[in-house]
């Protein structure tokens, strides 16, 4: 797998000499991620990032199960963090309910095949829950894609969208993890037979108010009419070394940011961000 430090092209790189927190916009051939930030950081946008040392999601837990490579199941720990507590949240929810997980990022970000975006670790693919039309609960990791009915285009016999989990999932997410979640990539078909769904369910009106938002059909990729595609904002501590949201902040989101967290503790450290390339050799001891 390539490194952070492979030769590619990048539009961000954050440079060991600039002030923590500070992003030079350049051309350059090779991410460095700042010396100090920490394995799991998101660095750049989703569609234009990296990931340094990201962290995987495995290939089994509590509810979980991943049918796509490990190689591209590396997120931020927050993300890593979000998708094992809600697959364990699943497993206690329903008998013997399984989340599948899909693409995450490379370990070091970067693009993905067959992805515009899963670039910077904050992006996962979730499959759709199904039934049969007798009402059994689909076992299998199948990426079929979804009507306006509810029903999988072109399979017989027929195939449907298990509306009461995959809307409990979408609930789960806004309702636990509204600071994180910005987007929730689904067809415009999916998303209006969930909402459908929430409504006769006697669903929170505050919840499927933001659903409304958050649901999306992209517009410069798949409708993605065959599986979830969530997308976590930057968490907070990774804003200083990068990592960039794209609008919308939604109104229910709050940023905060504790810059005194992030500060070199050591003397070493402070010398080192301040001289950037220099040699720590060439500084003259104050004694002399």
């Amino acid at each position: 797998m390539a490194s952070a430090r492979s030769s590619r092209p990048c539009a961000t790189i954050l440079r060991p000499g600039l002030a923590l927190g500070a992003v030079a916009l350049v051309s350059c051939t090779a991410f460095e991620p700042h010396p100090l930030a920490p394995a799991g950081t998101s660095v750049g946008g989703t569609s234009a990032g990296w990931l340094v040392a990201g962290v995987p999601v495995p290939d089994r837990a509590d509810g979980l199960r991943a049918y796509r490579d490990r190689e591209r199941r590396h997120g931020t720990p927050r993300l890593a963090q979000i998708v094992q507590e809600t697959a364990a949240w699943f497993a206690g929810r329903f008998d013997d309910a399984e989340v599948y997980v899909g693409d995450l990022s490379a370990r070091s970000g970067g693009k993905v095949g067959g992805h515009h975006s899963h670039r910077s670790g904050r992006d996962v693919d979730l499959l759709f829950f199904t039934q049969s039309a007798t009402g059994s609960v689909g076992r299998r990791a199948r990426a079929l894609k979804f009507g306006a009915d509810g029903l999988a285009v072109g399979v017989n016999p027929p195939i449907r969208l298990d509306l009461e989990r995959n809307w409990a999932l979408v609930e789960h997410l806004l309702e636990t993890y509204p600071q994180d979640v910005q987007w929730i990539f689904v067809s415009h078909g999916v998303k209006t037979v969930l909402l459908a769904y929430a409504l006769a369910a006697g669903a929170s009106l505050d919840t499927v108010e933001r659903a409304l938002s958050v649901l999306h059909q992209p517009s410069d990729s798949t409708p993605h009419d065959d599986h979830f595609h969530v997308r976590l904002y930057c968490a907070p501590d990774d804003l200083p070394y990068g990592c960039a949201d794209i609008p919308p902040i939604w109104p229910w989101v709050r940023r905060t940011y504790d810059g005194m967290a992030h500060a070199p503790a050591d003397d070493a450290a402070l010398l080192d961000l301040a001289l950037g390339p220099l040699s720590l050799e060439q500084v003259p001891d104050v004694g002399e």
